[in-house]
């Protein structure tokens, strides 16, 4: 989910448990607005998050997620900082939650990002009890991320959130290649609704294209032409889903001070 801000409380409250950011002025939304059907396999390190006795994958959904290793999790803070690590699972390795593909993973910690009280930096890792099989885990560049933060280039965001504001989630992972939008324009745009921190956020999106309430916690990444995948920022927030004047905002993993986090806190397993 990502979140959405005061005009839509009430709706961004309907989602099934993810905490409103300590800031107030934002609530994390979940789909992809304006993608296409993900091919079976195609990014196996995309994961789920799901309420830990729901009866079903779409049921139970609640954010995404990505493998960085096969034991541990990144994701947005605003999906787990109010859950134990009992309350949830994380179930890899499917694309199409109608079909009974994949495993389901039990959480032994979760570790938020110690400024999110700040509604900022909006990142979290989740260590798995068990690790994921025969996967090839996301790529985190780290600092070295920055060099891909170009006006209009092209990056993916895939998962299984609202195919529109207010709308239904699908039950296959979607996908949508949004343009990099300068971080000076984004903030223009939101300027008197809402701040934008140039160092741990980013934005991308374009009118008609964008992620939506059920894909907070998502990659936003950078799909090479050898089947490398660079993961540069996590779905956080936005004002609806696909509107021009108001981008999709992304935690910012080539800030130094989320790159220290992930560093601090992942033990590499």
């Amino acid at each position: 989910m990502r979140s959405f801000v005061s005009l839509v409380i009430a709706s961004a409250l309907c989602w099934p448990a993810v905490a409103a950011p300590a800031a107030g002025d934002a609530l994390p939304r979940p789909s992809i607005v304006g993608g296409t059907d993900v091919p079976d396999g195609r990014y196996p390190f995309i994961v789920s998050l799901q309420n830990a006795r729901a009866g079903s994958l779409h049921s139970g959904h609640f954010c995404g997620g990505s493998l960085i290793s096969p034991s541990w999790v990144l994701t947005a803070a605003h999906c787990v900082v109010r859950r134990s690590p009992g309350s949830l699972d994380v179930h890899a390795g499917t694309t199409d939650f109608d079909r009974a593909a994949g495993s389901r993973h039990a959480v032994a910690a979760i570790h938020v990002h110690p400024a999110y009280p700040s509604g900022k930096s909006d990142v979290a890792l989740i260590r798995l009890k068990t690790p994921v099989a025969d996967v090839r885990p996301v790529s985190l560049p780290g600092l070295e991320g920055a060099a891909f933060e170009q006006p209009g280039q092209l990056l993916t965001v895939a998962g299984w959130g609202r195919l529109a504001s207010g709308a239904g989630s699908p039950s296959r992972m979607q996908e949508v290649d949004v343009p990099f939008i300068p971080t000076a324009e984004c903030q223009r745009l939101y300027q008197g609704r809402l701040p934008v921190d140039a160092e741990v956020e980013l934005c991308a999106s374009r009118s008609g294209k964008d992620a939506c309430q059920g894909d907070s916690g998502g990659p936003l990444f950078l799909a090479g032409d050898q089947g490398s995948r660079d993961q540069l920022g996590v779905v956080s927030w936005g004002i609806g889903c696909a509107q021009g004047d108001s981008p999709g905002v992304y935690a910012r993993l080539a800030s130094a001070g989320i790159v220290d986090f992930i560093r601090a806190t992942w033990t590499g397993d």
